[in-house]
């Protein structure tokens, strides 16, 4: 189950991978459907549901695997929301966390110029994140960086920092900042170093088991 999937490719990633039964809930309607056009265009079965992660219709502890990836940072009450996700998960199961890293080089850009999306995000690292599962219990618990690094400059609104640029300069900044990220890919690729850290990684996780099995 992928808690806030809303035009999720992780979910039919892990679908088409693994075989597991896909299942995506998320409150917004146009991120359902991007859900669900995602799915149809791997050809893949899943199962999509619009609702607020607080309301679910599910049964607690019915799924063997929960995650979430880039939504739990968005909330006041970060404790509730990750009780929210582990109430899904059955005893034995696993809970997965994914979380922007803007500690980092990534988080000084965002920063500077998308200002009105970093005030939507708590701040806070894998060492907090562990923290928490250890508080709620849970067993073989692991976190850490993930990536070694991915430059993200958005196009819309929010990134007012680029908006009095002339339009060619803008093009041309996203264009090189693609053909960066593609070669920072391939290079890393090719490299047996493996950088994941504070400084370089576009994301961090925690992950736990539910105690009783």
């Amino acid at each position: 189950m992928e808690i806030g999937a809303g035009g999720s490719r992780l979910l039919p990633y892990l679908r088409r991978k693994y075989g597991y039964e896909a299942l995506g809930t998320d409150f917004s309607l146009s991120g359902c459907l991007l859900l669900r056009a995602n799915l149809a265009l791997d050809g893949l079965e899943g199962s999509v549901v619009c609702e607020d992660l607080f309301l679910s219709s599910f049964r607690p502890e019915t799924f063997d695997l929960v995650y979430s990836s880039g939504l739990i940072e968005h909330f006041d009450d970060t404790r509730a929301v990750i009780q929210e996700h582990l109430r899904m998960v059955k005893p034995g199961g696993r809970l997965v966390l994914i979380v922007p890293n803007l500690q980092g080089i990534q988080g000084k850009i965002v920063r500077r110029l998308a200002p009105s999306l970093w005030s939507r995000h708590w701040i806070f690292g894998p060492v907090e994140l562990k923290g928490v599962l250890e508080s709620f219990g849970l067993e073989r618990i692991r976190s850490g960086y993930l990536g070694s690094f991915y430059l993200h400059i958005g196009c819309d609104r929010e990134w007012s920092g680029t908006k009095t640029w002339p339009g060619w300069l803008r093009w041309g900044f996203h264009a090189s900042v693609r053909f960066a990220n593609a070669l920072i890919s391939f290079s890393f690729r090719l490299s047996p170093l493996r950088l994941h850290t504070r400084a370089l990684s576009p994301a961090f996780f925690a992950a736990g088991t539910k105690p009783g099995v």
